[in-house]
């Protein structure tokens, strides 16, 4: 039975699949700005907050939500001036770290991963984050089943869809004799808004970067 985890800590559990997605550490880049904005998503679904017609966000509901770290960016959105999206992406890409940790952390508070403190070459000290409760294989059960055999997708699996995407990260789930049957269903999805949003954080990114 697959827990009630929310967007961002399916996200990150994925994420850290370093089996699957071996050959693409690259594509791991940013995920724990992404992480973030998979938290804003999660708080829109639920009501937390609003985008208006021009992507600013604000605050529509304060009450906590149970999560530490949804708490906490809700503080965080709370203590600043209203901003558009892409104005969030900029503010979050120099302060990526706590709101991540955070979300790592109350994976390992559900017993769901496990820490691990290493060492590359015996010299470079890295963690290796174990799924002790089989918890991945279940997600992706469930996406590979609504993508492929559901028309109807929830919101929730729309977004972790759409993030896994943006990463490169969702393909490695399906064979290749269902690829097209995924690209298919990617089009649709395409047509919701969350993927609007997704973008607008992707080509903030890229003019970040691009005036270094």
């Amino acid at each position: 039975m697959v827990r009630s985890l929310s967007i961002p800590q399916e996200f990150v559990l994925l994420a850290l699949d370093r089996e699957t997605n071996r050959l693409k550490s690259m594509f791991r880049m940013h995920v724990a700005l992404y992480t973030i904005m998979a938290c804003i998503a999660e708080l829109s679904i639920s009501g937390n907050v609003t985008f208006e017609d021009d992507d600013t966000i604000r605050i529509a509901n304060s009450a906590s939500t149970g999560e530490k770290y949804l708490d906490r960016l809700l503080e965080i959105i709370s203590s600043e001036k209203p901003k558009k999206l892409e104005k969030w992406v900029s503010y979050f890409y120099y302060r990526q770290k706590e709101i991540y940790t955070m979300v790592v952390e109350s994976l390992v508070d559900k017993g769901i991963l496990e820490i691990e403190n290493t060492e590359v070459l015996f010299v470079v000290p890295v963690k290796k984050y174990s799924d002790v409760a089989n918890t991945r294989n279940h997600i992706v059960e469930k996406m590979r089943a609504t993508l492929l055999e559901q028309e109807h997708v929830e919101e929730h699996t729309v977004a972790l869809v759409l993030f896994l995407n943006i990463k490169n990260m969702l393909t490695d789930y399906f064979s290749d004799y269902e690829h097209k049957t995924l690209k298919q269903k990617l089009e649709i999805l395409r047509k919701d808004d969350m993927y609007k949003k997704i973008r607008t954080v992707d080509h903030a990114i890229q003019k970040i970067e691009g005036a270094y």
